[in-house]
């Protein structure tokens, strides 16, 4: 029975598990043995955190957000503010990923197309808590 209603929350739910797992891969891909951070393109990230801190980062944001996706899947009744301070974080995150992409396109002189298209996941990210919102009753209450 929990399963199936797993199921069909996950299904509602599939753009935010998408936000949720690319940036645990995102994170997973910058802990992976390698030198990421010492191509220009990644200067700005290499200038703020560094490769493991920020890999560390993606990683456990995208962790604690996908277990906030499973429990309140499997708990009807739990509340989904994990998900939304998860959801809002990754606005913020994705944001600053399509900046530090921009400032590491500007210094090589090419328009990367990670700009784009994590500054798509930030609105993505953006539209769902938007829909947490809603399904939390908060749009009633303005």
């Amino acid at each position: 029975m929990i399963f199936v209603h797993f199921r069909k929350k996950a299904r509602a739910r599939v753009s935010e598990w998408f936000c949720a797992v690319n940036l645990a891969l995102f994170g997973l891909t910058l802990l992976a043995p390698g030198a990421t951070f010492e191509a220009p393109a990644y200067a700005a990230f290499e200038a703020v955190l560094g490769e493991v801190l920020t890999g560390a980062l993606a990683l456990g944001l995208g962790a604690v957000w996908m277990g906030g996706l499973i429990v309140n899947g499997c708990r009807q009744n739990l509340t989904s503010s994990v998900r939304a301070t998860c959801c809002f974080a990754g606005v913020i995150v994705y944001g600053l990923i399509s900046v530090a992409y921009a400032i590491g396109a500007a210094r090589i002189g090419v328009l990367m197309p990670a700009v784009a298209g994590n500054a798509a996941i930030a609105v993505l990210a953006l539209f769902c808590l938007y829909w947490i919102g809603e399904e939390k009753g908060c749009r009633d209450h303005v």
